[in-house]
């Protein structure tokens, strides 16, 4: 007889559904021609984190040299464009293209169907409480040095 199976702890389990996530987003983005995280990075621009390309990188949580890389093959496929800052002329501020805006509308269409087929079985209030607890966890977490 075999033992039985170690229960998972909570991180575990944390761990396995953002891997399960990012997979089908991974997989229902790609006929965009982009990644989950390019379309992450869209919303935030149209959000207005994208003041800067440091802001927008501690905003996702990646290093700046790979968020260098993402602004500069999202602007070579012509969905964001680097203008400079109307406050301060030195630096330089993202905003999304018209080609930008319209992907970024097929993305959402997209990952509002995803988050359906995953988490249809899921109460709003399961979902509000959910959202809740990540938001609270996130918080509580140190900030990660992402320079």
């Amino acid at each position: 007889m075999s033992a039985p199976h170690p229960r998972r702890s909570f991180a575990n389990h944390a761990v396995r559904l953002g891997e399960l996530v990012l997979a089908r987003a991974e997989a229902a983005v790609a006929p965009l021609g982009i990644r989950a995280l390019a379309l992450d990075t869209l919303v935030c621009i149209k959000d207005g984190y994208g003041r800067s390309q440091q802001d927008l990188a501690r905003r996702l949580g990646i290093y700046a040299p790979q968020m260098v890389g993402l602004i500069d093959t999202l602007e070579q496929k012509g969905l964001v464009e680097r203008q400079v800052s109307p406050a301060d002329r030195r630096r330089h501020v993202l905003v999304l293209t018209p080609a930008g805006e319209a992907l970024l509308g097929q993305g959402l269409a997209i990952a509002e169907t995803l988050e359906a087929e995953l988490f249809g079985a899921v109460t709003a209030e399961q979902k509000a409480w959910f959202q809740a607890l990540v938001e609270r966890l996130e918080g509580a977490a140190p900030p990660l040095d992402c320079k």
